[in-house]
């Protein structure tokens, strides 16, 4: 069963998508934010292992990488700050040609999958989206392409919202 046959779209948060995630796509987020240069997330999956493990923070710090990212992977459900950071994590590292296409084809100013902080973000219009999802379904695996549609409407969903509909499309509810 894909992620998105697992989810209720209506009821869509950063974490209920965590949990529906197989364990392969947790684990590369969880390592991608190890990796990352955010500190504020890496301490933030450190706070919630030291938390709902009931280590000291000290201790959890002190783990090696590939153990905390097992432990963010299966240890707990985290709370929908630290999922928007796994989700972003995900598709900042190896999925980044995915981000980048998409907002390629929708013509927002991007470097490398960064939109530019003086870009004015609207709501893509609807032939638009159609034509970056169209463009997504034949450069990457459809469950690659689900997962980032899903993970941009559990995030911003003011902002994409016409994801939606082609989310429903591909199969979810």
């Amino acid at each position: 069963m894909s992620t998105l046959q697992k989810i209720d779209l209506d009821r869509l948060t950063p974490s209920r998508l965590w949990s529906a995630m197989d364990q392969e796509d947790r684990l590369e987020a969880a390592r991608n934010l190890y990796a990352g240069e955010n500190k504020e997330a890496k301490m933030e999956a450190n706070m919630a292992i030291a938390v709902n493990l009931k280590f000291r923070p000290a201790a959890v710090q002190r783990l090696p990488v590939e153990k905390r990212a097992g432990y963010v992977t299966r240890g707990f459900r985290p709370d929908d700050s630290l999922a928007t950071s796994l989700l972003l994590a995900l598709h900042m590292g190896d999925r980044r040609d995915v981000l980048v296409a998409f907002l390629d084809v929708l013509e927002i100013p991007n470097d490398a999958g960064m939109i530019d902080d003086d870009y004015d973000l609207m709501p893509p219009e609807g032939e638009k989206m159609a034509a970056a999802v169209a463009s997504l379904e034949e450069q990457f695996p459809g469950d690659r392409v689900e997962l980032y549609l899903a993970a941009l409407l559990a995030v911003d969903p003011e902002t994409w919202t016409s994801v939606r509909e082609h989310l429903v499309r591909l199969g979810g509810s």
